[in-house]
């Protein structure tokens, strides 16, 4: 079994070429972007991820379901209420389901599998934690003020002046069963290249997760979300800067280096891993690649290097 540590649009496209080439999957879910709007409990990455593997997912937008109206969005508009957030009609049934299951009493977990099943997907998508916490920005506007990760980059267009990144609540989090038995029983550990600090590093920092990932460090490998010391998507330099990470390949290589025996760069970097960073880490096997993955037949290729390199 191969488990995939999973946050953001460049973790969906690993998920859906492993699961084309592969089939024996599951997917640890980042959580911390989950928030309550309009009465209604939202998990961004999770459905990113369920959409995907459903071909339901709007693939021009990264996210929600092709062939959305916005009727709802633009009637609470009328009233008055906010619409910074785009919940689309056939996604609203998903947050509606979802928030009735919560006030039933069942754990997100439970409620992921069962709406997975209700889409046709048919691997485990695991919410890392049934606990709920946060990706906060701690802002320079009026005395530190948190604003939760969702509303600082749509609402506010990622505007306001960021000094700090924190997880609130996270010490009251615990990994969930499921998540501790799959990584345990998995012979391979991927790394999506999601954003570092929003998308895995909230997975990660669930307290004894750490321990874990340490743990398993020679079956877990990364792909790198840097090509040419950029980004390939996303706010991850601005993040990373925020967290006093340098937003580079030799910086990305520290953070994970932790947690990681094995990593994944694209081609265009093996010149400088290979003369300039590689011997400060005689642990990490490092492997090149095209990475970008810009339609579904180069999603399989990557995840295809994976299986037969790493597996």
């Amino acid at each position: 079994m191969i488990t995939i540590l999973a946050g953001g649009t460049g973790s969906v496209k690993l998920v859906r070429g492993l699961y084309n080439v592969f089939k024996d999957i599951g997917v640890i879910s980042n959580v911390a972007d989950n928030f309550w709007h309009h009465g209604l409990y939202i998990c961004p990455d999770i459905d990113t991820i369920m959409y995907g593997l459903s071909n339901k997912l709007d693939k021009d937008r990264g996210w929600g379901i092709k062939g959305e109206t916005f009727n709802f969005l633009n009637y609470m508009k009328l009233l008055g209420y906010d619409t910074w957030f785009n919940l689309g009609d056939k996604d609203l049934t998903t947050h509606i389901v979802r928030t009735r299951l919560l006030k039933e009493g069942k754990r997100l977990s439970e409620i992921t599998a069962i709406l997975s099943k209700k889409y046709g997907v048919h691997i485990p998508i695991l919410p890392v934690s049934d606990n709920h916490y946060e990706t906060n920005m701690v802002t320079n506007e009026d005395d530190n003020k948190l604003v939760h990760l969702q509303e600082y980059w749509i609402k506010y267009k990622g505007g306001l002046s960021l000094k700090d990144i924190v997880y609130k609540n996270i010490k009251q989090a615990k990994i969930s069963w499921d998540c501790r038995r799959v990584l345990e029983k998995s012979k391979l550990i991927v790394i999506a290249p999601g954003n570092p600090i929003s998308s895995i590093g909230p997975i990660i920092a669930v307290p004894g997760m750490k321990n874990l990932l340490h743990k398993y460090r020679n079956k877990i490998v990364m792909v790198s979300p840097i090509v040419s010391n950029r980004a390939v998507s996303g706010p991850s330099e601005i993040y990373m800067r925020a967290k006093n990470i340098p937003p580079t390949i030799e910086g990305l290589v520290s953070f994970y280096s932790k947690f990681s025996n094995n990593m994944i760069f694209d081609k265009v970097d093996k010149v400088e891993v290979e003369d300039k960073i590689k011997s400060a880490y005689p642990q990490v096997d490092f492997s090149f690649v095209n990475i970008m993955m810009n339609d579904s037949r180069k999603e399989s290729a990557l995840a295809r290097h994976i299986v037969s390199n790493f597996y």
